[in-house]
């Protein structure tokens, strides 16, 4: 009776712990609420989007899903959305996904964080554009412009920027968008790569052209 009894106690306070921590991943509080009123003497968004989007969120405890969530590119920060209240998640987010159009994988963008490289820091989120044997990631930036208006005074503004990485592993390296960058990144296949450009008539100008160079490098 007391063989059985061990087991059963053991299976039971693994099904405890394991609901526990189920409730905790549900539920993702955080007492960090984000203050409307931080960013109201700034023209336009320090956000990805200004809308929420359908998301996920990987953690170091797990994975949150169904969430309604915001980028705050300027403050480097995810909030997700309850009862209508903006929160900060507690959690050390390692990822995060934003379902656009919820069902169709090429709408989705996935960030990470972790990737080391020059003006890019661990603790900084980057978009995964393309990832394989040399991935590629963008970097969004956002920054805060004054300027001189009349009957305004000073006025700020946040601006948008953007740098492209590319890498293995966590190590990256700063990529200039243009032709002869690309190519002598990828020289071990260069001119399969430079074919393919000419061929699809490759502008580095467009983001989703850059994407589809590296696809094609990956995919050989």
């Amino acid at each position: 009776m007391k063989k059985l009894l061990l087991p059963l106690c053991c299976m039971f306070s693994y099904l405890a712990a394991f609901s526990q921590n189920i409730s905790i991943l549900q539920d993702p509080v955080s007492s960090r609420i984000f203050n409307i009123e931080k960013y109201a003497e700034i023209r336009g968004t320090p956000f990805f989007t200004d809308k929420w989007v359908k998301g996920s969120v990987l953690t170091t405890r797990g994975v949150y899903e169904n969430l309604e969530l915001k980028f705050d590119i300027y403050d480097n920060t995810i909030f997700f959305n309850k009862n209508d209240e903006a929160f900060e998640m507690q959690d050390d987010i390692v990822s995060f996904t934003l379902m656009h159009k919820p069902g169709q994988p090429a709408s989705y963008s996935h960030f990470q964080k972790g990737i080391v490289g020059p003006g890019l820091q661990g603790n900084q989120y980057v978009q995964v554009l393309e990832k394989g044997n040399i991935s590629l990631y963008r970097l969004y930036l956002k920054h805060v412009s004054e300027m001189s208006e009349v009957n305004a005074g000073i006025v700020k503004t946040f601006t948008n920027g953007a740098k492209y990485y590319t890498g293995k592993n966590n190590a990256a390296t700063l990529l200039k968008t243009d032709r002869e960058s690309v190519l002598v990144l990828l020289a071990d296949k260069a001119e399969q790569v430079s074919s393919f450009i000419s061929t699809n008539k490759i502008s580095f100008k467009k983001e989703e052209d850059l994407i589809q160079v590296f696809k094609y490098y990956n995919s050989l």
